[in-house]
């Protein structure tokens, strides 16, 4: 299939040259946010319509790979072969030259264009700030987390708004922050400064207005970890949520629902076990918390992504090809593959998982759906444009100096004086 054009559903933002030094935080706030996704229910049914089985599965793949700067001849190979629906990058894919990774983005986007299906990448980076950070230099170093829950949700939309300027020079079109996880001392030890803070109201403000300020700039928004965590590392093992379904309600599915409230395009899944809910499938996998929870509930019509299938917490007892049949059985709709070579496999695995009837076509497609849906409404397909991408690209540097002239000038409110505005 050649390339599909999508169309463009945000307005473009005049970010190259000057004209991004020199219009101020303004060039955000006039953009408008990212409309629903029942939007682009129509275009997004008749772009699955022309995919092959094969090409379906494939847009269920979000994948790591290799190398910084123009990319290998293996990871080009890898996305035309299998047609991903996005990429996932780590600290290893940035040196010390950010500029490199738009080189990298850009031309895995041209591989993306080249696949069957022809669809424009997700684009996916954990951005939270604080110690969960993959840049080395070259954009904004984001606060962790805790502080900036203590500025405010003025200061967390701002914040928001420049870091999806930076981001979308890059190539980069989802940002797997921010958490809207309460801390406490179910958590605590592992959530560290990852939280907002103890406080759910402000939790649901700061978060909210960070996810608005990323979709303002035309860049989606995950709301990590659903429903939630415990104090185990889920790299190193299982995590366990012993809480009953009140509290869970109450404590946890509550700051979902307020994230996507927000514009959440994407909710990703917890490797958490919920013994009130489910005692036997921990949240990747469960269709009692993916489906029956935050999609039926919650009436959540984003993208599910599950957390990376290589993890402890899952790849103990489960293959990645196993995890990935029954996380799209129990609701998910994106599989994180931080080791994309397995891509091939979990695709074979998905395909025959299809064709003997154990996945069922109609939740195969509506999960690709989804992801299409994803692309229409924050217009990927913009990354195909050779000549506009270099532009954003040769844009960040000036993005950047501004973004630390506009955050500087922010004024710092206190608590106090939040509350005195009724915030």
């Amino acid at each position: 299939m050649t390339a599909l054009a999508l169309s463009l559903a945000i307005p473009a933002l005049a970010l190259s040259g000057c004209g991004a030094c020199s219009a101020g935080p303004a060039i955000v706030r006039q953009a408008q946010l990212p409309p629903p996704a029942s939007t682009f229910r129509a275009k997004a049914r008749a772009i699955l319509a022309r995919l092959s089985l094969e090409e379906k599965c494939g847009q269920l793949l979000l994948l790591g790979v290799q190398g910084q700067g123009s990319p290998s001849a293996e990871a080009r190979a890898l996305v035309r072969e299998l047609g991903p629906g996005g990429i996932l990058l780590f600290g290893f894919n940035i040196g010390e030259d950010v500029s490199e990774l738009g080189l990298l983005t850009g031309g895995l986007q041209d591989a993306a264009a080249a696949s069957g299906a022809g669809l424009p990448l997700i684009v996916a980076i954990d951005h939270e700030g604080g110690s969960v950070f993959r840049f080395k230099s070259g954009v904004t170093r984001l606060p962790s987390a805790a502080t900036v829950g203590g500025r405010g949700p003025d200061y967390a939309r701002l914040l928001g708004e420049r870091a999806g300027l930076e981001l979308s020079a890059l190539g980069i079109n989802l940002a797997l922050a921010p958490v809207v996880e309460v801390r406490s001392s179910a958590n605590g030890s592992f959530m560290g400064e990852r939280s907002y803070g103890s406080d759910p109201a402000l939790v649901d403000n700061v978060a909210g207005a960070f996810i608005e300020g990323l979709g303002a700039s035309g860049v989606a928004a995950a709301a990590k970890h659903f429903p939630g965590n415990a104090d185990v590392d889920p790299h190193r093992g299982l995590p366990v949520l012993e809480v009953d379904k009140t509290t869970l309600d109450r404590d946890y599915v509550e700051r979902f629902r307020k994230a996507i409230d927000h514009g959440a395009a994407v909710v990703l899944l917890s490797h958490v076990l919920v013994p009130s809910v489910d005692p036997e499938r921990p949240a990747t996998i469960s269709p009692l918390l993916d489906k029956a929870l935050l999609k039926d509930r919650l009436r959540f019509d984003g993208v599910a992504l599950t957390d990376d299938l290589f993890m402890k917490a899952i790849a103990a007892g489960l293959p990645p090809e196993r995890s990935a049949v029954l996380a799209v059985k129990g609701g998910a709709d994106l599989l994180m593959l931080s080791a994309g070579h397995a891509g091939h496999r979990v695709r074979e695995a998905l395909v025959a998982a299809v064709r003997s009837g154990e996945l069922p076509e109609s939740r195969l497609d509506d999960a690709v759906l989804r992801v299409i849906e994803l692309k229409l409404r924050f217009s990927m397909d913009r990354a195909f444009d050779k000549e506009a991408r270099a532009k954003r690209l040769a844009s960040l540097p000036a993005i950047v100096a501004q973004s630390a002239t506009v955050l500087d000038a922010q004024p710092v409110v206190t608590a106090s004086a939040r509350k005195g505005k009724g915030k």
